[in-house]
């Protein structure tokens, strides 16, 4: 009996089999980086929608959604915390302002992010009049996007945790909102969270 036949047989096969795994392997992983893009692009959809609806039913001119993030580190080794708009909504004729609120540190416009996340009082930042605002920071920082009025809620996790901010602005006249239009963003704040985390 010619054990070198036998031999090569079994290495052919064993090769074979090995390719079909590694084969397999491969084109599981792709499928789930495929599935992956798709079930993101699918939640940007929705948050997108919400902030559509959001903008649209409180008839305001900008609306949009800001996540918390880490950022890079100070030599002390502790983290910049910031936050980036990832997601807008626009009346026609107001600016699109997504790009230039990028990595926002969170030390820079802490009254602000206080305020959104109840420290003093409600959660609720609440500016009715660009004018009535103490910070030169945070009016400039207003300012320049031609904002008039804005508020911003916290977007919660069901354990509290807070992901983000959701804001609207009205830039052609100073607005106030009442408790429907309040009640109406905080939920908003809820259905994006689900979609955030």
């Amino acid at each position: 009996m010619d054990w070198s036949i036998i031999l090569s047989s079994c290495i052919v096969a064993g090769t074979t089999i090995i390719s079909i795994f590694i084969k397999e392997l491969v084109q599981s992983k792709k499928n789930k980086q495929q599935a992956c893009v798709v079930r993101y692009t699918k939640k940007n959809e929705n948050v997108q929608k919400a902030v559509d609806f959001t903008r649209s039913e409180t008839q305001a001119d900008r609306a949009y959604v800001f996540e918390f993030h880490n950022g890079d580190s100070f030599y002390s080794g502790n983290h910049q915390q910031k936050f980036s708009c990832t997601y807008e909504s626009l009346d026609a004729g107001v600016s699109a302002e997504s790009m230039r609120l990028q990595d926002l540190r969170v030390s820079t416009f802490h009254a602000f992010i206080k305020d959104v996340l109840g420290i003093h009082g409600e959660k609720l930042f609440r500016l009715e009049d660009i004018e009535s605002i103490n910070s030169p920071l945070l009016r400039n920082w207003l300012d320049e996007r031609g904002i008039r009025s804005c508020y911003a809620f916290p977007i919660e996790t069901l354990n509290h945790g807070v992901v983000g901010i959701i804001c609207i602005d009205y830039t052609k006249k100073k607005t106030e909102i009442y408790k429907k239009d309040i009640n109406l963003i905080q939920n908003q704040a809820k259905i994006i969270s689900g979609y955030l985390i």
